[in-house]
């Protein structure tokens, strides 16, 4: 289970980053509202996960997509 946990983390973390690049790359376009979307997400996603609960609330999946 901590095997898990680590690589959601990891995984979430991943998407994070890429998110915030995205942003960058495209400040004050209609992509980057759509990033902020994501990347909003996503550090939704990794609260859940450090705080023991599934990545994803209205799904079963165990493992960061």
């Amino acid at each position: 289970m901590k095997n898990l946990k680590e690589k959601n983390i990891q995984r979430a973390l991943w998407h994070i980053k890429r998110h915030c690049k995205n942003i960058e790359n495209n400040y004050e376009n209609e992509l980057s509202k759509t990033e902020l979307f994501y990347l909003k997400s996503s550090v939704e996603i990794l609260s859940r996960i450090l705080n023991n609960k599934k990545p994803y609330p209205n799904l079963d999946r165990e493992e960061v997509f």
